[in-house]
């Protein structure tokens, strides 16, 4: 479908483009941690005021809080990454740093169930904040729509930036382990 034609000639060239790949990403991790962590200080802020107002509705409240918690998750989720991109060990013996650069650059990895997590928290939130059940259908439509677009998009990405890594990464492995 797709044809790549990325490669790196050896360990070294192959060693400073994960570099500086690690270093947009971890750059990257931290400005979404900061957001986030933003994003779940005025949630926690409108969740008090929720809690001390009677007139709002509970639906409401629990709405705040399913927002808040999905908030927090994300930004210990890139929190986690920038400390991951911001400390990768290059002194490592050349095929145990391939591998976990093959790791790290791999689309979906175990810890990426907190994401899907904080996107569930998140669902909830928007649905528990939704007055009727034409509404809530539409809602529900329309937020995995884009969660599918979002990790569509992700995934084009990830096969144009970082496959290539991936594979030139898997590829000296091989030519290693081989020998």
């Amino acid at each position: 479908m797709f044809h790549n034609n990325n490669s790196f000639s050896g360990i070294d060239q192959l060693t400073g483009k994960l570099k500086q790949e690690d270093q947009k990403y971890s750059r990257l991790s931290k400005g979404f941690q900061i957001v986030y962590w933003v994003f779940a200080f005025f949630y926690l802020i409108m969740l008090i005021l929720h809690f001390t107002v009677d007139v709002v509705p509970f639906s409401d409240k629990i709405s705040g809080g399913f927002c808040f918690i999905a908030m927090v998750i994300f930004a210990l989720f890139f929190r986690n990454y920038y400390q991951e991109y911001k400390n990768v060990d290059y002194s490592l013996p050349t095929l145990i740093m391939l591998k976990k650069a093959a790791y790290r650059y791999q689309p979906f990895q175990l810890k990426t169930v907190w994401i899907f997590l904080a996107i569930i928290f998140l669902n909830a939130g928007l649905s528990f904040g939704t007055v009727n059940r034409a509404d809530l259908i539409g809602v529900q439509v329309v937020f995995w729509a884009l969660m599918g677009l979002a990790i569509g998009i992700g995934l084009v990405r990830w096969y144009y930036k970082y496959k290539p890594l991936r594979d030139a990464a898997l590829r000296m492995i091989k030519e290693i382990e081989e020998q």
